[in-house]
């Protein structure tokens, strides 16, 4: 389903048709739609609406798209390229300064021509303009030499639900992405047992002469843990957050989990909404952290 415009992105969009279709003379209505990202009802509002613009209420735009070909003709005073807005210019340096950092340094022909684009658009602009890419260069770079040479690295990593760095040897096993975020599979000499790490949270990251280890995938252990949960109450929000279905009596869940520290966590901050069954290790140190909050108020 094609987004309805707002009046802003309508008014743009009908300064960037006249001098699209001047320079495209009968092209096909279809086509036309397709390349403006719109739907073929808006398009033709958006061509009625044309039909009325001109130098002087006698002198109107004349607009042919019936036969299902548009063409244009008496456009002169609209016929020029839109300046960019200010939005569209931030938009369009943040994404050269993304390209910059992301480039190789022996790329020089590359990196000047984005130098000279962004001093033409941004007039200044360009230097309280910064992107920072979630991935450095470096980080890619040494996970692809990996790779290739088949070699173990050391990365210091951040766990979030235990809100600290680690450092761990990993033995890469693949790389993947999922909803705009790249993964980093592999075998964890610290946990000894295959993980996957969000390649953002690697906070430093460095290539070892060790080669990786001769891992057999199948007897790789998981090491996870399986939780039984009691929903209180919340139980859409709670079943969100634990990220799984109910099986028969839809207040209790079962599910796997990597991290206990997570789990506590979770149980702790549903403030009551779930109660956690199993595993008892876990249990008793959400009654362990519970009383010492308690002790506090003391």
């Amino acid at each position: 389903m094609v987004r309805k415009s707002t009046p802003a992105e309508k008014a743009a969009r009908m300064l960037d048709l006249v001098p699209y279709i001047s320079s495209h003379q009968g092209i096909s209505f279809k086509s036309l739609a397709s390349e403006f990202g719109i739907s073929e009802s808006e398009l033709l509002s958006d061509l009625n609406a044309l039909w009325m613009c001109g130098d002087s209420r006698f002198d109107l735009i004349e607009l042919e798209f019936e036969s299902g070909f548009v063409s244009i003709r008496n456009a002169d005073t609209l016929n020029l390229v839109r300046s960019l807005s200010s939005q569209e210019i931030v938009a369009i340096l943040l994404g050269l300064e993304l390209l910059a950092k992301n480039i190789p340094a022996d790329r020089i022909d590359l990196l000047q021509t984005i130098a000279a684009l962004s001093a033409k658009l941004g007039k200044g602009l360009e230097k309280i303009v910064e992107a920072v890419p979630a991935i450095s260069t470096e980080t890619t770079s040494v996970i692809e030499s990996a790779f290739k040479s088949s070699r173990r690295i050391s990365i210091d990593y951040y766990t979030a639900s235990e809100d600290r760095v680690t450092t761990r040897v990993v033995s890469p096993l693949e790389m993947y992405q999922s909803e705009n975020r790249e993964f980093l599979v592999g075998f964890c000499e610290l946990t000894q047992s295959q993980r996957t790490f969000r390649i953002d949270r690697i906070k430093k990251i460095s290539l070892l002469d060790q080669q990786v280890m001769d891992i057999d995938l199948a007897k790789i252990p998981t090491a996870s843990i399986t939780a039984k949960v009691s929903l209180i109450r919340e139980l859409r929000k709670s079943l969100e957050t634990l990220g799984c279905q109910p099986q028969g009596n839809e207040s209790d869940v079962e599910f796997s989990t990597f991290s206990p520290a997570w789990l506590t966590r979770t149980v702790i901050a549903s403030g009551g909404a779930m109660v956690l069954t199993e595993p008892s290790s876990v249990r008793n140190e959400i009654s362990a952290r519970a009383k010492s909050a308690l002790d506090l108020y003391d």
